[in-house]
């Protein structure tokens, strides 16, 4: 990671992550009820994306399904900044309180879609096989979210799937059946612990 991108991501998640925290007195955008533990599941969690972005061109375009407080949609913005980010929100509330995080923190090249992920390419048609990473976190089982994202995916694009450590067999196996059916082909799980101890895992699978 190059030094600004760096201080642009320690930035934004001070300034994004307070801002979630205080906005979240007023709806719930968090289970966490302090900044530090907020930095911990939110900011942290979403650190290894550039793991399981892997090298090669940078994503153009990124889809953050089911954002709920703009991460890990913002960290993934931070690391691409010349992509199109847009983080989709179905909740009317929760994607309006998401755009003053936003706004708070200075973060105004990231966009907020308020619809269900089902409705995205009605509001956005020019989705439709052009994006190229799709970030899924705290949303649904992998087949279903899988499903709902492939469509979005343009060739060699990636869905990336936050999971805890110790995630059920049979969701990952009906998972990846799900991709392999949508001719999605599976990349090695990126696991990784967080400073509180708790253990993640990336499922991770990329259009051929």
């Amino acid at each position: 990671m190059s030094a600004p991108i760096s201080a642009a991501l320690d930035a934004a998640r001070a300034a994004l992550v307070a801002a979630v925290v205080d906005e979240n007195e007023r709806i719930n955008l968090t289970g966490a009820k302090t900044l530090a533990a907020a930095i911990d599941v939110l900011a942290i969690d979403a650190l290894p994306l550039a793991t399981a972005w892997g090298a090669g061109a940078p994503p153009r375009r990124i889809v953050d399904l089911g954002t709920g407080n703009g991460l890990p949609g913002v960290v993934a913005a931070l690391f691409w900044p010349d992509a199109e980010t847009i983080l989709v929100e179905r909740r009317e509330k929760k994607a309006r309180a998401v755009e003053r995080c936003l706004a708070r923190a200075g973060l105004a090249r990231v966009g907020v879609v308020a619809c269900d992920g089902r409705e995205l390419l009605a509001r956005r048609p020019d989705l439709a096989g052009a994006v190229d990473l799709v970030t899924v976190r705290a949303v649904g089982d992998i087949g279903p979210t899988t499903r709902e994202a492939a469509p979005w995916l343009a060739r060699g694009g990636r869905i990336v799937h936050w999971k805890a450590g110790a995630l059920d067999a049979a969701e990952l196996a009906a998972g990846r059946e799900t991709a392999r059916a949508l001719g999605l082909r599976a990349s090695p799980d990126v696991e990784f612990t967080l400073p509180s101890g708790a253990t993640r895992r990336l499922v991770i699978f990329i259009a051929s």
